[in-house]
C-alpha cells in the first residue's frame, strides 16, 4: 500500500485573496508544490509575479556587482547572487519558510520555479 505524503499548506482561500488585492489580481499569483526527495511531504507556495520593481532591483544587483582588477586594469565583475535570490524569494508570499531555509533542495525549487515567472510572458516583434 502506498503511503501518502503530509501535504503542508499553510494558507486558504482567504489569504489567497488578500494577497490578490495587493498584487494586481488572482492572475500574478501562482501555487508552487514541492515534494521532499523521500516523498513524505509536499509544500505549497503561494508565489507572486516579480513586479517592475522587483525585475528593476535584479537588474541593478546584476549591474552593481564588484569590479575586480589585475595590475590597475578592470578585469570582470562578480555577481552577488545571494541579493538576486533574496529579491526572487521576496516574491514568497506564503508557505513554509523554514522547509527551504533547512533544505536546499526544496530552495533550488522554489527559486527555479519563481524564476520562470519571469519567463512566461510571449511577445512579437513585427517589421512595419
Amino acid at each position: 500500500m502506498e503511503k501518502k505524503p503530509t501535504i503542508n499548506k499553510p494558507f486558504g482561500d482567504e489569504a489567497i485573496q488578500t494577497h490578490a488585492a495587493k498584487v494586481g489580481g488572482k492572475r500574478n499569483l501562482r501555487e508552487v508544490e514541492i515534494t521532499t526527495d523521500d516523498g513524505d511531504y509536499v509544500f505549497v507556495y503561494l508565489v507572486k509575479k516579480p513586479s517592475r520593481a522587483v525585475m528593476e532591483a535584479i537588474a541593478d544587483a546584476e549591474s552593481k556587482g564588484k569590479a575586480t582588477t589585475d595590475k590597475g586594469q578592470p578585469t570582470k565583475k562578480i555577481q552577488d547572487p545571494g541579493r538576486v535570490q533574496k529579491l526572487l524569494l521576496g516574491c514568497v508570499l506564503e508557505g513554509d519558510k523554514d522547509a527551504y531555509e533547512y533544505d536546499g533542495a526544496i530552495y533550488t525549487q522554489l527559486l527555479k520555479y519563481v524564476g520562470e515567472l519571469v519567463k512566461e510572458a510571449r511577445g512579437t516583434l513585427k517589421k512595419l
